[in-house]
């Protein structure tokens, strides 16, 4: 405690510190090493690069990176719930600490100049140790592969009872004043070169493989050219994207796109509503995914039960949760039938319409204070009774059952909801982060994000002036979800485009990411299938048409699958061209009748660019 209390303060004392395993993040660089990266390599071995395209020199670089050590081999990091500190001392340390910042942003960063070394050491103390410590050394001047005498200093001050892992960003010579048996892993990087920099914090989280150390399944990240694409096949994103903006079909959007394990297109545009002053959009923006809650919480949840031989999708509703489906029909119901939207059920219940007199919220339905009668949230300042939830599956066991052909219906996840949160014995949001979120470091994908997350970090959706009065900001869009106090099936999961991908990753994984097994591959194939003749969806997932598109673009395989969000946002992975689309926005901000996002096709028409783009690569 005491050696890594002092290293903190040392190197951050007269400095912000960006964050000590907290949310909010802002990564501190001091005012002297404020200068641009090199854009040319300097070290001798490293100089014939500078002739070469930017993919080529991504490229060559990596066969440049030097493993001295790797202690029990503990990179690339697995689990990332873990207490994470980053300590960058010397120059410019921009890429790398952004870099990593988007693996794990709960990670704690901090980065300081030779002038701030304070004498009191107390002040510090008390401070919680991370268990991995990235050290990283960045040479001191822009032309200069150098690393300062001070910084070496500082490593003399880690606590050898941490994972430390120490990278340098400079000549070799300087391991020759460095214990190194502080370490347990060592990286060489030769320079403090941006493209340095991003690829040793992609191999240290397990996104790219070089010098013998294998990526783990998590993304990575590349220029098309990397993957045989052509960055100027892809231009045309942008034009799709700006022309949902400039249209009004949404005030702005996240765009994702990776091929083969490799992210290659990561683009927020615009702002988050109308007004003139409202925040741009950025990759830490988090928006309401709306139903592809229904793939990137549940059926997940889902898989991994059905892993444990706990889930079975041929077992009828009366089996797991009869004193919600009493003798009614519904407890006939096969698990297999409502998921892949075959039961008959209705469409959707508008259950807060009975919650409302004249346009106003009923007295004993509602408050404005929590209490123990008014538990739950629905929106700020809006608390509803604790047994009105009781009221809700009363209306959807006293709806009519349908034949058992395809009509798709949120009500399935209803009924999945209790099942699941029977199985795990806990709330599906907590077990969901703490289970599977978390460990593969995935911070900005949740229910109820307001608990963690500023207001500004969240895009708005509707004004909602029929039921909630008001702005909806971090509360869940959908009614029924906003009802069950935000943690519903169906919908509530926040998201931005990178945690989202991840979860898409870890189904074309087939369940396994970063040494963790989720689900099974029997699980996923079970999943992802089609159910039933004559209807495309599978157990959770949407599909494509028969004859192609749909949700998704005409070129998709037969094999893809995904979800789409009536708050206007996509999730689709396609496990034959191994290819995953994210599109995010508030399409419903501020009115929900807004339909220009799906008459316009923007989501199909940006993926069908992705499609053409890898048809070309074959050519």
């Amino acid at each position: 405690m005491r050696l890594f209390s002092s290293l903190i303060v040392i190197a951050l004392f007269g400095f912000a510190i960006a964050r000590l395993f907290p949310i909010e993040n802002t990564t501190a660089t001091p005012a002297s090493f404020k200068y641009e990266l090199p854009n040319k390599w300097i070290n001798s071995e490293l100089s014939p690069l500078n002739a070469l395209a930017p993919h080529l020199q991504n490229d060559g670089f990596r066969k440049h990176i030097q493993i001295l050590k790797n202690k029990h081999q503990v990179l690339p990091l697995g689990r990332l719930d873990q207490k994470l500190a980053c300590v960058a001392l010397g120059g410019n340390s921009s890429v790398f600490t952004e870099t990593l910042d988007l693996y794990a942003d709960r990670m704690a960063f901090f980065a300081a100049d030779t002038l701030q070394i304070p004498a009191a050491l107390d002040k510090f103390y008390g401070l919680t140790e991370p268990e991995v410590c990235i050290f990283s050394l960045h040479a001191h001047k822009p032309q200069s592969n150098h690393i300062a005498n001070w910084a070496i200093e500082k490593t003399k001050l880690l606590d050898t009872n941490d994972q430390n892992i120490l990278v340098l960003f400079g000549e070799h010579k300087a391991l020759q004043s460095i214990d190194t048996s502080l370490f347990d892993a060592i990286i060489l990087a030769h320079e403090n070169h941006a493209i340095a920099q991003a690829q040793i914090a992609q191999l240290i989280m397990g996104g790219s493989s070089a010098a013998g150390i294998q990526a783990n399944g998590r993304l990575g990240i590349a220029l098309p050219e990397e993957i045989g694409m052509q960055s100027t096949d892809l231009k045309a994103l942008d034009d799709i994207a700006q022309k949902g903006i400039t249209a009004g079909a949404y005030p702005g959007c996240q765009l994702l796109v990776a091929v083969e394990n490799k992210i290659i297109w990561h683009k927020a545009y615009g702002k988050q509503g109308y007004e003139a002053n409202a925040p741009q959009i950025d990759h830490q923006s988090l928006y309401d995914i709306a139903s592809v809650t229904k793939i990137a919480a549940s059926t997940l949840l889902a898989m991994q039960q059905h892993s444990q031989g706990k889930f079975d999708l041929d077992q009828k509703l009366s089996n797991y949760i009869p004193e919600v489906v009493g003798n009614t029909a519904f407890g006939a119901l096969k698990i297999r039938e409502i998921m892949a939207h075959q039961a008959g059920l209705t469409p959707w219940i508008p259950f807060y319409k009975r919650t409302l007199i004249d346009g106003n919220w009923k007295g004993n339905i509602y408050q404005t204070a929590r209490s123990d009668d008014f538990p739950l949230e629905v929106a700020k300042g809006m608390y509803i009774h604790k047994n009105y939830k009781d009221s809700m599956y009363a209306q959807i066991l006293r709806s009519e059952l349908g034949p058992k052909k395809y009509v798709y219906s949120d009500l399935c996840y209803y009924f999945t909801q209790p099942i699941l949160e029977r199985l795990i014995g806990e709330s599906q949001a907590s077990y969901l982060r703490r289970n599977i979120y978390l460990p593969l470091g995935l911070n900005r994908i949740l229910y109820k994000p307001l608990s963690l997350f500023s207001e500004q970090q969240i895009v708005p959706t509707e004004d909602d002036q029929t039921f909630r009065k008001q702005l909806l900001r971090g509360y869940v869009h959908d009614p029924g979800a906003a009802i069950l106090g935000g943690i519903a099936g169906h919908a509530g999961i926040f998201s931005n485009a990178w945690s989202l991908a991840h979860v898409m990753q870890l189904f074309l994984n087939k369940g396994e990411m970063a040494g963790q097994r989720f689900f099974t591959e029997a699980t996923y194939n079970e999943f992802t299938k089609q159910q039933y003749p004559g209807n495309r969806r599978a157990a959770g997932f949407d599909r494509p048409n028969a004859s192609g598109g749909g949700t998704c673009d005409v070129l998709a395989s037969q094999q893809s699958f995904g979800h789409s969000g009536f708050t206007g946002t996509l999730a689709w992975a396609d496990p034959k061209n191994k290819v995953i689309f994210i599109f995010l926005s508030n399409r419903v901000h501020p009115n929900q009748d807004n339909w220009k996002l799906r008459d316009l096709n923007i989501r199909t028409d940006l993926q069908h660019v992705v499609y053409e783009a890898l048809a070309k690569r074959g050519r």
